[in-house]
Protein backbone atom coordinates (compact mmCIF):
# COMPACT_ATOMS: atom_id res chain seq x y z
CA UNK A 1 0.00 0.00 0.00
CA UNK A 2 2.40 2.25 0.85
CA UNK A 3 3.97 1.82 -2.57
CA UNK A 4 1.21 2.68 -4.16
CA UNK A 5 0.70 5.78 -2.12
CA UNK A 6 3.96 6.77 -3.07
CA UNK A 7 3.24 6.35 -6.62
CA UNK A 8 0.73 8.43 -6.57
CA UNK A 9 2.06 11.26 -4.79
CA UNK A 10 5.22 10.73 -7.14
CA UNK A 11 2.52 11.14 -9.88
CA UNK A 12 0.62 14.23 -8.09
CA UNK A 13 4.30 16.11 -8.01
CA UNK A 14 4.90 15.26 -12.02
CA UNK A 15 1.69 16.58 -12.72
CA UNK A 16 2.47 19.62 -11.02
CA UNK A 17 5.33 20.22 -12.85
CA UNK A 18 4.02 19.21 -16.18
CA UNK A 19 3.99 23.18 -17.09
CA UNK A 20 7.89 22.95 -17.41
CA UNK A 21 8.84 19.28 -18.21
CA UNK A 22 5.89 18.56 -21.43
CA UNK A 23 5.57 22.25 -22.50
CA UNK A 24 8.22 25.16 -23.91
CA UNK A 25 6.72 28.57 -23.77
CA UNK A 26 7.01 30.95 -26.48
CA UNK A 27 6.93 33.88 -25.31
CA UNK A 28 8.37 36.01 -28.21
CA UNK A 29 9.11 35.49 -31.87
CA UNK A 30 12.32 33.75 -32.97
CA UNK A 31 15.04 35.35 -34.25
CA UNK A 32 15.11 35.52 -38.17
CA UNK A 33 16.43 37.38 -41.06
CA UNK A 34 13.80 40.43 -42.15
CA UNK A 35 15.15 40.83 -45.48
CA UNK A 36 15.59 37.23 -46.13
CA UNK A 37 12.24 36.57 -44.72
CA UNK A 38 10.33 39.19 -46.80
CA UNK A 39 11.98 37.73 -49.74
CA UNK A 40 10.51 34.05 -48.78
CA UNK A 41 7.26 35.46 -48.56
CA UNK A 42 7.41 37.11 -51.58
CA UNK A 43 8.74 34.00 -53.15
CA UNK A 44 5.76 31.98 -51.25
CA UNK A 45 2.87 33.93 -52.40
CA UNK A 46 4.56 34.41 -56.58
CA UNK A 47 2.16 32.06 -59.04
CA UNK A 48 4.59 33.37 -61.61
CA UNK A 49 7.52 30.58 -60.80
CA UNK A 50 5.01 28.03 -61.48
CA UNK A 51 5.25 25.76 -63.57
CA UNK A 52 2.06 26.92 -65.43
CA UNK A 53 2.16 30.72 -63.57
CA UNK A 54 -0.90 29.50 -62.05
CA UNK A 55 0.09 27.96 -58.73
CA UNK A 56 1.99 29.43 -55.88
CA UNK A 57 2.79 27.62 -52.77
CA UNK A 58 0.51 30.14 -50.99
CA UNK A 59 -2.10 28.68 -53.25
CA UNK A 60 -2.62 25.26 -51.43
CA UNK A 61 -0.61 26.20 -47.63
CA UNK A 62 -3.19 29.28 -46.64
CA UNK A 63 -0.97 31.75 -44.69
CA UNK A 64 -3.35 32.37 -42.16
CA UNK A 65 -5.91 29.64 -40.89
CA UNK A 66 -5.65 26.48 -42.85
CA UNK A 67 -6.86 25.50 -46.72
CA UNK A 68 -9.71 25.98 -48.45
CA UNK A 69 -10.07 22.47 -48.89
CA UNK A 70 -8.19 21.81 -51.90
CA UNK A 71 -6.54 18.40 -51.13
CA UNK A 72 -3.87 16.61 -51.99
CA UNK A 73 -3.89 13.10 -54.23
CA UNK A 74 -4.61 11.27 -51.54
CA UNK A 75 -7.48 13.19 -49.71
CA UNK A 76 -4.64 15.04 -47.37
CA UNK A 77 -5.33 18.39 -46.36
CA UNK A 78 -2.48 20.26 -46.60
CA UNK A 79 -1.23 21.78 -43.80
CA UNK A 80 -1.24 25.19 -42.68
CA UNK A 81 1.91 27.31 -42.48
CA UNK A 82 1.89 29.15 -39.10
CA UNK A 83 3.92 27.46 -36.78
CA UNK A 84 4.96 24.86 -39.16
CA UNK A 85 9.15 25.77 -38.77
CA UNK A 86 8.51 24.24 -35.36
CA UNK A 87 7.56 20.69 -36.01
CA UNK A 88 9.83 18.54 -36.00
CA UNK A 89 7.90 16.16 -38.28
CA UNK A 90 7.58 17.62 -42.08
CA UNK A 91 5.57 15.21 -43.70
CA UNK A 92 2.14 13.31 -42.91
CA UNK A 93 3.48 9.85 -42.96
CA UNK A 94 6.11 11.37 -40.34
CA UNK A 95 9.22 10.16 -42.61
CA UNK A 96 10.34 13.86 -43.30
CA UNK A 97 12.22 15.53 -40.51
CA UNK A 98 14.23 18.44 -42.15
CA UNK A 99 12.31 21.70 -43.45
CA UNK A 100 14.41 21.65 -46.40
CA UNK A 101 13.74 18.39 -47.66
CA UNK A 102 10.03 19.24 -47.46
CA UNK A 103 10.30 21.99 -49.40
CA UNK A 104 12.56 20.24 -52.16
CA UNK A 105 10.31 18.04 -52.41
CA UNK A 106 7.20 20.27 -52.76
CA UNK A 107 9.37 22.03 -56.03
CA UNK A 108 10.73 18.59 -57.21
CA UNK A 109 7.46 17.31 -57.65
CA UNK A 110 5.84 16.85 -61.23
CA UNK A 111 2.71 17.87 -60.05
CA UNK A 112 3.66 20.83 -58.18
CA UNK A 113 6.88 22.40 -59.12
CA UNK A 114 9.88 22.34 -60.96
CA UNK A 115 13.76 23.77 -60.10
CA UNK A 116 14.79 24.66 -63.62
CA UNK A 117 11.45 26.39 -64.07
CA UNK A 118 11.92 28.50 -60.73
CA UNK A 119 15.31 29.36 -61.21
CA UNK A 120 14.45 30.40 -64.55
CA UNK A 121 11.07 32.32 -63.54
CA UNK A 122 13.44 34.29 -60.72
CA UNK A 123 16.12 35.56 -62.49
CA UNK A 124 13.37 36.83 -65.18
CA UNK A 125 12.67 38.84 -62.36
CA UNK A 126 14.64 42.58 -62.08
CA UNK A 127 13.50 43.23 -58.81
CA UNK A 128 14.71 39.51 -57.24
CA UNK A 129 17.79 39.73 -59.05
CA UNK A 130 18.34 42.91 -57.01
CA UNK A 131 17.19 41.11 -53.74
CA UNK A 132 19.13 37.78 -53.86
CA UNK A 133 22.43 39.76 -55.24
CA UNK A 134 22.00 41.98 -51.75
CA UNK A 135 21.38 39.20 -49.93
CA UNK A 136 23.39 35.94 -51.14
CA UNK A 137 27.01 36.29 -51.98
CA UNK A 138 25.92 33.98 -54.91
CA UNK A 139 22.62 35.62 -55.86
CA UNK A 140 19.97 33.74 -57.10
CA UNK A 141 20.05 30.28 -56.46
CA UNK A 142 17.86 26.90 -55.73
CA UNK A 143 19.41 26.35 -52.44
CA UNK A 144 19.09 30.21 -52.06
CA UNK A 145 15.45 30.97 -52.65
CA UNK A 146 14.89 27.68 -50.22
CA UNK A 147 17.12 29.46 -47.49
CA UNK A 148 14.41 32.37 -48.03
CA UNK A 149 11.20 30.62 -48.27
CA UNK A 150 12.87 28.81 -44.77
CA UNK A 151 13.46 32.48 -43.15
CA UNK A 152 9.90 33.44 -44.21
CA UNK A 153 8.47 30.26 -42.42
CA UNK A 154 10.68 30.71 -38.85
CA UNK A 155 8.70 34.19 -39.07
CA UNK A 156 5.53 32.75 -38.85
CA UNK A 157 5.27 31.68 -35.16
CA UNK A 158 2.18 32.55 -33.08
CA UNK A 159 3.31 33.32 -29.73
CA UNK A 160 3.07 34.81 -26.16
CA UNK A 161 -0.56 32.73 -26.20
CA UNK A 162 -2.39 32.80 -22.65
CA UNK A 163 -1.07 29.54 -22.37
CA UNK A 164 2.53 30.39 -22.97
CA UNK A 165 2.34 32.63 -20.33
CA UNK A 166 1.11 30.64 -18.23
CA UNK A 167 4.01 27.80 -18.78
CA UNK A 168 6.42 30.29 -18.63
CA UNK A 169 4.99 30.78 -14.56
CA UNK A 170 2.02 33.49 -14.83
CA UNK A 171 -0.17 31.25 -12.97
CA UNK A 172 -2.79 34.82 -13.56
CA UNK A 173 -2.69 34.18 -17.19
CA UNK A 174 -5.34 31.86 -17.60
CA UNK A 175 -9.01 31.23 -15.84
CA UNK A 176 -9.87 28.30 -13.63
CA UNK A 177 -12.10 27.24 -15.86
CA UNK A 178 -9.40 27.55 -18.76
CA UNK A 179 -6.71 25.79 -15.99
CA UNK A 180 -9.13 23.10 -15.30
CA UNK A 181 -9.40 22.49 -18.76
CA UNK A 182 -5.71 22.00 -19.34
CA UNK A 183 -5.93 19.72 -16.17
CA UNK A 184 -8.37 18.18 -17.82
CA UNK A 185 -5.93 17.61 -21.33
CA UNK A 186 -3.56 16.37 -19.09
CA UNK A 187 -6.11 13.41 -17.47
CA UNK A 188 -7.35 12.20 -20.75
CA UNK A 189 -4.20 12.09 -22.32
CA UNK A 190 -4.40 14.75 -24.71
CA UNK A 191 -0.80 15.34 -23.77
CA UNK A 192 0.70 12.38 -25.12
CA UNK A 193 0.31 12.99 -28.57
CA UNK A 194 -0.22 16.76 -28.01
CA UNK A 195 3.21 18.46 -26.24
CA UNK A 196 6.40 20.10 -27.15
CA UNK A 197 6.91 23.91 -27.86
CA UNK A 198 3.96 23.27 -30.96
CA UNK A 199 1.73 21.55 -28.64
CA UNK A 200 1.92 18.89 -31.90
CA UNK A 201 4.14 17.71 -35.13
CA UNK A 202 6.45 15.53 -33.36
CA UNK A 203 5.13 12.08 -33.78
CA UNK A 204 2.57 10.02 -35.75
CA UNK A 205 -0.78 8.57 -34.71
CA UNK A 206 -3.06 5.67 -35.70
CA UNK A 207 -6.17 8.18 -33.66
CA UNK A 208 -8.88 9.62 -35.67
CA UNK A 209 -7.59 7.94 -39.01
CA UNK A 210 -8.22 5.41 -41.23
CA UNK A 211 -5.76 3.36 -41.00
CA UNK A 212 -2.56 5.44 -41.40
CA UNK A 213 -0.16 6.31 -39.37
CA UNK A 214 -0.41 10.39 -40.02
CA UNK A 215 1.79 13.29 -38.05
CA UNK A 216 -0.22 15.20 -35.29
CA UNK A 217 -1.14 18.50 -35.90
CA UNK A 218 0.00 21.44 -33.42
CA UNK A 219 -2.60 22.96 -31.26
CA UNK A 220 -0.92 26.41 -31.82
CA UNK A 221 -4.09 28.40 -32.89
CA UNK A 222 -6.13 25.76 -33.07
CA UNK A 223 -9.68 27.52 -32.42
CA UNK A 224 -8.68 30.16 -35.66
CA UNK A 225 -8.59 27.55 -38.30
CA UNK A 226 -11.33 26.93 -41.01
CA UNK A 227 -11.10 23.32 -41.21
CA UNK A 228 -9.66 20.54 -39.13
CA UNK A 229 -8.55 16.68 -39.18
CA UNK A 230 -6.26 15.22 -41.60
CA UNK A 231 -9.02 15.38 -44.65
CA UNK A 232 -10.47 18.64 -43.97
CA UNK A 233 -13.94 17.04 -42.96
CA UNK A 234 -15.04 18.94 -39.81
CA UNK A 235 -15.18 22.72 -39.98
CA UNK A 236 -16.37 23.03 -35.91
CA UNK A 237 -13.81 23.12 -33.14
CA UNK A 238 -16.15 21.90 -30.66
CA UNK A 239 -17.14 19.19 -33.24
CA UNK A 240 -13.80 18.31 -33.51
CA UNK A 241 -13.46 17.62 -29.87
CA UNK A 242 -16.58 15.49 -29.67
CA UNK A 243 -14.54 13.34 -32.58
CA UNK A 244 -11.58 12.76 -30.68
CA UNK A 245 -13.70 12.18 -27.98
CA UNK A 246 -15.55 9.12 -29.71
CA UNK A 247 -12.06 8.11 -31.31
CA UNK A 248 -10.43 8.18 -27.43
CA UNK A 249 -13.74 6.29 -26.39
CA UNK A 250 -13.79 8.91 -23.43
CA UNK A 251 -17.75 7.64 -22.61
CA UNK A 252 -17.51 9.24 -19.10
CA UNK A 253 -17.36 12.76 -20.96
CA UNK A 254 -19.93 15.30 -19.87
CA UNK A 255 -20.84 18.97 -21.32
CA UNK A 256 -19.03 20.67 -19.00
CA UNK A 257 -15.75 18.59 -19.58
CA UNK A 258 -16.59 19.71 -23.70
CA UNK A 259 -16.88 23.16 -22.29
CA UNK A 260 -13.89 22.98 -20.58
CA UNK A 261 -11.46 21.51 -22.99
CA UNK A 262 -12.61 23.96 -25.36
CA UNK A 263 -12.09 27.08 -23.40
CA UNK A 264 -8.10 25.80 -22.76
CA UNK A 265 -8.17 25.57 -26.48
CA UNK A 266 -9.12 29.16 -27.10
CA UNK A 267 -5.94 29.72 -25.07
CA UNK A 268 -3.43 28.80 -27.23
CA UNK A 269 -4.07 32.07 -29.49
CA UNK A 270 -1.40 33.22 -29.98
CA UNK A 271 -0.30 36.84 -31.42
CA UNK A 272 -0.46 37.06 -35.04
CA UNK A 273 3.24 37.51 -36.92
CA UNK A 274 3.69 40.84 -38.00
CA UNK A 275 5.26 39.40 -41.69
CA UNK A 276 2.69 38.56 -42.55
CA UNK A 277 0.78 42.36 -42.03
CA UNK A 278 3.95 43.58 -44.72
Amino acid sequence: MKYILALLLSFGFLFADAKSTLFSPLLKPLDYDKQKALLGKELFNDKRIGVDKKISCRSCHNTYKTTDRKRDKNGLNPPLILNSYLNYIHSFDGKITDLKQRINLCFTSQKELKIEVIVKQIKRNPAYILKFNKLYKDGITYENAIDAIIEFLKATVTHNSKFDKFIAGDENALSQDEKDGFDLFMRIGCVNCHNGVNLGGNIVSLLGYEGMALKVPSLRNVSLRSVYLHNGTLNDLLQTIEFMNERMNLNNFTQKDYELLYKFLLTLTGEFPEILHE
